[in-house]
């Protein structure tokens, strides 16, 4: 009877061993995966959309985006580069005729 106990208690402790190791092999081939998604984007085979933005203004995905305020919210807005003329006017400090016109940076 002793012995029953310890063949099953051994083929328990193999079983989660070999959970175990599904585990890390798992884990293993994710993160190959992984680096080779990052690859690729770095080779320029990836993803088009990867790292793609989009404007508060008119909703295109774009891949650079201007921080800026431009109404009288004063609540900084990402916009593209099309949109951006608008709300400045064009001009990177802004002008009289766009009055909450404030830069805040490329994204």
């Amino acid at each position: 009877m002793l012995s029953e106990p310890a063949t099953t208690s051994v083929d328990v402790d193999d079983t989660s061993s070999n959970i175990v190791v599904d585990e890390k092999a798992l884990r293993k081939a994710n993160k190959k995966l992984m680096k080779a998604e990052r690859r690729a984007q770095r080779e320029g085979r990836g993803d088009p959309l990867a790292g793609q933005k989009i404007c508060d203004m008119c909703n295109a995905s774009v891949n650079m985006l201007v921080r800026c305020t431009y109404d009288e919210s004063q609540q900084w807005k990402m916009v593209c580069g099309k949109c951006w003329k608008v709300a400045s006017g064009g001009v990177v400090d802004g002008d009289s005729t766009h009055p909450f016109y404030k830069y805040g940076g490329l994204w």
